[in-house]
């Protein structure tokens, strides 16, 4: 019964699935068409005192068939909408995702494809009353040929749960379809200051096949395999082709200069002076800016020569080899972080043991836990591409927001202290135990059996991942930033890394010799190291009560200490039923743990949680739009993006922000304090990590005066590092040499 639970447990530990939703509420019925159905959602099943409602427009399209963007291109037209009839709100706002390029016949067009919300935000008249919504959309769709069609929605939202009068928007009124919605809403192009990219230049030449407008983009990714996308609005009457890249300039703030086509340009007309709005896409990146088209480029050298295409690629080229070098560093750094420390037990124990075993053996078991971390490396890979090409937002340590992963792992974690206290162990042919006993117990005796093996290689790398190591940040965000060759690539090298210490093992079995001969003080380090997976434990329990609430994650742990007093009841017994019986009752203790979290009533929280408030330090929360007014009125802001699972956070807390040092030279009026919490997941926080091509955490930046754009600071902080930093935003040179 034991190894058909932890078989069951298993196929869960690699899962990185979000929970679903079958809602019923807080959307209209679907209008079906031939080509398309649609709907219109909401992203609240109540106002709660809101002044503004989020709501979805949800097309489902028929393949080859598309919508158009707001500026449709050289055909077509956006969807409109006509709000009459509507009570207690004003028109609404269509909040634009990044669109797709259709190029036929030699016309350009943007649109969507496939399946598709535009997030849309209403304005709410009055919070106390109920929002009636009664829309009219006409929209075209379009494939071989296009279709006008129409649609009509109702649907009201109430001001609060029925008797609740004074729903004030504490995440009560949130709806199941706020997830998708925003999933969309993080794919609109961002606008204001401190922007990841930048248009630093747009003017007029005469270009290689006649007019043109040139274009300098600063930020992108020189090394991401995503193509580059800009999108003109401007002069309704000229069509712009295809960016074509035309180098790198050599200018102060390099920057990629693209040339495009300008269309329909009669010979007495120009566009310089026009304004117009570019759209830069790269990746799952996008920004919009308004710029004036110039006469000349102001801010590049026109003597400076780009590089060629060959060089470009060369230097991408570059770029991937040494990132491949830092992920091999990082990944093998992992195995002295803390995260692996449960992992590190079992390792111990199988190489003390080890000497005892054949040389061929031995080579075997680690060869078998090597490849249980590359295929565990490889797994997270595929998963994330796989959520990377449906469009959602993805992560590196993710896994760790969601509450079936951390219940399953705090199960598996105290299943192995069980282990180590000897409280259940394989006790014949008969008894086959379980699969987290085989991980340990089969490479204590030095058995052939790799499946434990394996085990414990996928265990090392899930235990890993919230830790982010020097380096590894960097090459985690240039994959999950570049294409799904960069990915594989990346993550292979990661998982080698990680795998290291078991590969010289392999090689050189007799190194697992130089260990201690096994005796009596053995018994000692099982129970201080059962002692560690304990603590484990409820340091992954302390991470799900932020997930599920207190109560959820008390009942998880109250059910695996009864297992645990079952099984010492079973090992001490010699009644054969009462082993029995006693064995059953412990296995039904570890199903109620897995599945205590779905019963949990834990609301999902708007607000911030408290790890906002510590260590002695005024830190405010997170709120990215207001980072460039601070800076305007000339305040730093230190920005912080931390989570309760992530152990390299609370090092740097630890050792850094929260020391004395440190914190006297934050605790000043001109500096703002900003934390933001992904213990739960956060679109705002995703797309922010995003914007500066990391998808991981620590992630800590300052912005002030003297650097509005900001200062990136290392995963792993430095006193010193920190002092310069600010010395640097705030102009004040003495801060550097506290």
């Amino acid at each position: 019964m034991f190894r058909s639970l932890i078989i069951a447990l298993g196929l869960f530990m690699i899962a990185l699935v979000a929970p679903g939703a079958n809602a019923q509420t807080a959307a209209s019925t679907w209008v079906n068409e031939d080509f398309a159905s649609v709907r219109l959602i909401s992203a609240r099943e109540t106002i709660g005192g809101q002044n503004e409602l989020r709501l979805g427009l949800e097309f489902e399209l028929q393949p080859d068939w598309k919508i158009y963007w707001r500026s449709a291109g050289d055909a077509g037209f956006p969807p409109q909408l006509d709000w009459s009839g509507s009570t207690n709100i004003t028109d609404g706002e269509i909040r634009w995702p990044a669109p797709h390029r259709f190029s036929i016949f030699g016309l350009e067009t943007f649109g969507y494809k496939d399946h598709i919300i535009l997030p849309i935000d209403v304005p709410i008249t009055d919070p106390a009353q109920t929002v009636q919504i009664k829309l009219d959309i006409d929209y075209l769709v379009c494939s071989d040929v296009c279709i006008p069609a129409s649609a009509h929605f109702d649907l009201d939202i109430p001001a609060s749960t029925q008797g609740n009068t004074t729903d004030i928007g504490d995440g009560t009124g949130i709806s199941p379809y706020a997830h998708d919605i925003e999933k969309f809403a993080s794919q609109v192009p961002l606008r204001g200051a401190n922007l990841p990219m930048s248009v630093t230049d747009i003017w007029q030449s005469a270009g290689d096949n006649g007019p043109a407008l040139n274009v300098a983009v600063s930020g992108l990714d020189t090394a991401s395999a995503a193509p580059v996308e800009i999108l003109i609005e401007g002069n309704t009457r000229l069509g712009f082709g295809v960016p074509t890249p035309m180098g790198i300039s050599g200018a102060q703030d390099a920057a990629t200069q693209f040339q495009i086509p300008i269309y329909g340009l009669k010979d007495d007309q120009t566009t310089i002076g026009d304004d117009v709005i570019v759209t830069v896409i790269q990746g799952p990146l996008a920004i919009e800016q308004d710029r004036s088209i110039a006469a000349s480029s102001t801010n590049i050298a026109n003597d400076s020569a780009p590089p060629s295409q060959s060089a470009i690629a060369q230097n991408a080229t570059t770029s991937l080899w040494l990132l491949g070098g830092l992920a091999l560093l990082g990944g093998f750094i992992l195995n002295f972080m803390p995260c692996v420390l449960p992992v590190l037990s079992i390792k111990v124990m199988s190489a003390m043991k080890a000497q005892a075993a054949e040389r061929s053996a031995t080579r075997r078991g680690f060869l078998a836990s090597a490849a249980g971390i590359i295929t565990s490396f490889w797994l997270i890979a595929a998963v994330l591409i796989a959520i990377k090409l449906a469009g959602g937002t993805i992560g590196w340590g993710i896994q760790f927001q969601q509450p079936l992963f951390l219940t399953v792992m705090t199960i598996i974690v105290a299943l192995f202290a069980f282990n180590m206290w000897g409280l259940f162990e394989i006790g014949g042919a008969s008894e086959l135990g379980n699969a987290a006993n085989d991980a340990i117990t089969t490479q204590e005796r030095g058995g052939n059996h790799l499946g434990g093996h394996f085990l414990t290689g996928m265990f090392a790398t899930l235990l890993a991942t919230p830790c982010s190591a020097p380096f590894l940040g960097t090459a985690v965000g240039f994959a999950l930033a570049g294409s799904t060759f960069d990915i594989l690539w990346i993550f292979s090298l990661l998982g080698v890394g990680l795998a290291t210490p078991y590969l010289v093992i392999a090689a050189r079995p007799e190194l697992a010799r130089l260990l201690p001969k096994p005796g009596r003080w053995m018994g000692l380090v099982k129970a201080v190291l059962g002692l560690a997976l304990a603590a484990t434990a409820v340091w992954l329990l302390s991470v799900l009560a932020v997930q599920i609430g207190m109560g959820g994650a008390i009942t998880v742990g109250m059910m695996l200490v009864i297992a645990g007093i079952l099984l010492w009841a079973r090992h001490r017994t010699t009644v054969p039923k009462r082993k029995l019986t006693f064995g059953m009752l412990a296995s039904l203790g570890v199903l109620a743990a897995l599945f205590a979290p779905g019963f949990s009533t834990a609301p999902v929280r708007d607000k911030p949680s408290d790890i906002a408030q510590s260590g002695g330090l005024a830190w405010q929360p997170f709120e990215p739009t207001e980072i460039a007014q601070y800076v305007a009125d000339g305040k730093t802001v230190l920005v912080d993006i931390t989570a309760q699972w992530c152990v390299s956070c609370q090092v740097n807390k630890k050792l850094v922000l929260e020391t004395t040092e440190i914190g006297n030279a934050l605790n000043q009026d001109n500096i703002i304090l900003m934390q933001g919490d992904w213990t739960r997941p956060d679109p705002v926080i995703a797309n922010y990590l995003a914007g500066y091509g990391r998808y991981g955490i620590p992630f800590n930046a300052v912005f002030g005066p003297g650097a509005d754009t900001g200062i990136l600071l290392s995963e792993l902080l430095g006193t010193q590092e920190v002092l310069n930093a600010l010395a640097t935003a705030t102009g004040n040179t003495d801060l550097a040499k506290k």
